[in-house]
């Protein structure tokens, strides 16, 4: 039997109250409750699937925002908020459609969101893509060690070792007590040529590890 309009407004409020209380087995249990009665009640998806991603339990998250986003597709935080759980999940090319989807609904181009969707880009291989959002999100914050982090490495393993130092180099500016920067800022030396520096990097790397 179908629940009138207004109680599921109550059990809708009830469930908030609970979730901002912490109490947030009792919120999914009111939520559900709703959705038993109501499939198409888009914002009871929306509370479980943050209550989800809050409990860590990333892929049914990802299940509820979708339901969520097939009733209401007009909402960029939420292509947003299921890109990341794509990312936190290993499943980098519908974090790329998530993150270029939230862009299109109107997400803002913060840093955050061209850290990324640069690093998803550099998961699937478009590396171009990649590389330009690592850069736009050093431009914008500059001492973040993510994305100098990413680009070292991409360009570690490119064999593009001039670069590799640029960025290892500036990584280590930041976090001066790096000991993995500086030992691979002693391996792109020693890729680019110049053994005898980047082996006293490495050694000093050692030293510091142990």
């Amino acid at each position: 039997m179908a629940f009138p309009g207004n109680k599921l407004k109550g059990l809708y409020k009830e469930g908030v109250n609970c979730r901002n209380e912490g109490k947030l087995q009792a919120a999914k249990k009111c939520f559900n409750e709703i959705l038993q009665h109501d499939s198409s009640y888009s914002v009871a998806y929306l509370q479980i699937a943050e209550i989800c991603a809050l409990e860590e339990e990333y892929h049914e998250s990802i299940r509820y925002y979708r339901h969520y986003l097939r009733l209401d597709e007009e909402q960029p935080s939420s292509w947003y908020a299921i890109g990341v759980l794509y990312f936190n999940t290993k499943d980098f090319p519908n974090a790329v459609a998530a993150f270029e989807t939230a862009l299109k609904k109107g997400h803002p181009v913060d840093a955050d969101y061209h850290l990324n969707l640069g690093t998803a880009y550099l998961h699937v291989r478009e590396i171009e893509k990649g590389v330009k959002h690592l850069r736009s999100c050093l431009v914008l914050r500059e001492n973040d060690p993510r994305p100098m982090q990413a680009l070292a490495h991409h360009y570690y393993l490119a064999g593009n070792f001039s670069h590799a130092i640029t960025y290892w180099d500036k990584l280590l500016h930041v976090q001066p007590g790096n000991a993995f920067a500086m030992f691979m800022l002693g391996k792109s030396y020693i890729g680019n040529g110049e053994v005898a520096k980047g082996e006293e990097l490495c050694d000093r790397a050692l030293a510091v590890t142990q």
